[in-house]
């Protein structure tokens, strides 16, 4: 990185206010600082053009100063230049090193942009991928010692070792890891929209695409959670608490802690934290984390968001012809029954018929 002192004189040099000790430590600079030589060629090249061009710029800030009522002075004698004059001439002056260091900004933010997008290209393409069909679930053992587990039709993918300062995976689908600690290399889970950042824990993560909303599950030690569009919001969990996210204003859930939503005008993502769901009051079975043991339970859910994660399920397809069914809601526990049992114990809660056909289940 070019440091700031250069960039000051760098500044002074293209803009011809440079004194005999600073060229001496310019010069220094440039011959022993691969970084600095480099932006010194690159912007003396830009900056040094032909007459026309350097006349072209004088017209600019003519047409500046112009704008904002200062007299030109090209007719004067060089012995009788008044104190407007000097000050035409300290303006144009001034205007010339602004707009030198506006372009040495630009030209090191667009190096270090370039440089990090392509490394991270790089890395991305480097990467291992494990991918799950549905009514599959596999289990991952990562380089450090941490172990995932993936929930059916998830993608996984991760690097064969991890190097670095930090340890980062790319999900999409739902998982739950069992964090290896190593608190130099903390580790970074992203997902759609959230980015998890833990040292070491277990929690358990849903990020479908198809899904209208995302979760993460904390079960024990301690994660932080960025949003892609609100960088600046950092959300703790502490264990037993669950982050929700979704495009617009939550309506049924209970929040414990703080509940951010935002106008219609303003909004991009909302986010609640609630408390884990338990099946019932007396009962230790975590709803969200109940796949990893093989059973598919849900409560008090809709049948829309429950048909999402049959199909990821059973392997099927559901095709509501009956709109109003999608409001239905439900509270249930399958482990070992199969889809046409399980539409069967639904039926007993509320009226409706399905018929199967080609893989494929149509509620009426």
């Amino acid at each position: 990185m070019v440091n700031e002192r250069f960039i000051e004189l760098l500044t002074k040099k293209l803009s011809d206010e440079m004194n005999a000790a600073e060229l001496e430590e310019f010069n220094f600079l440039v011959a022993n600082d691969d970084a600095c030589r480099q932006q010194s060629a690159f912007f003396k090249t830009y900056w040094v053009k032909n007459e026309e061009q350097y006349s072209n710029t004088d017209l600019m800030f003519q047409h500046i100063l112009s704008k904002i009522d200062v007299p030109a002075t090209e007719d004067q004698p060089a012995n009788e230049i008044p104190a407007e004059g000097v000050k035409t001439r300290r303006m144009i002056m001034f205007l010339r090193s602004l707009a030198a260091l506006l372009i040495i900004g630009i030209g090191l933010s667009v190096t270090y942009y370039l440089k990090r997008h392509d490394q991270t290209s790089q890395d991305l393409a480097s990467l291992q991928q494990k991918k799950t069909p549905s009514r599959v679930k596999s289990k991952i053992y990562l380089s450090d010692g941490s172990v995932v587990t993936l929930n059916s039709e998830t993608t996984l993918k991760y690097p064969p070792s991890f190097k670095g300062p930090t340890r980062e995976v790319y999900l999409n689908g739902e998982a739950f890891f069992d964090v290896a600690k190593d608190h130099q290399h903390p580790f970074i889970v992203h997902a759609g929209k959230m980015s998890i950042r833990v040292v070491g824990t277990a929690f358990n993560v849903k990020s479908y695409k198809n899904d209208i909303a995302s979760e993460t599950t904390l079960i024990r030690g301690s994660i932080e959670v960025t949003l892609a569009d609100r960088p600046s919001d950092r959300i703790i969990l502490k264990p037993n608490e669950k982050l929700i996210l979704k495009s617009t204003t939550f309506k049924r859930h209970t929040i414990n802690r703080n509940l951010v939503a935002q106008t219609p005008d303003t909004a991009k993502t909302s986010y609640a934290l609630t408390n884990l769901t338990y099946l019932k009051s007396n009962d230790t079975t975590v709803v969200e984390t109940s796949w990893v043991n093989n059973r598919l339970i849900f409560k008090d859910e809709d049948f829309a968001e429950i048909a999402n994660k049959m199909e990821r399920w059973y392997g099927i397809k559901i095709n509501f012809k009956n709109t109003d069914a999608k409001d239905y809601h439900f509270t249930g526990v399958f482990e070992k029954e199969n889809i046409l049992q399980a539409l069967k114990a639904l039926q007993m809660i509320e009226p409706f018929s399905y018929k199967y056909k080609n893989e494929t289940i149509y509620i009426y």
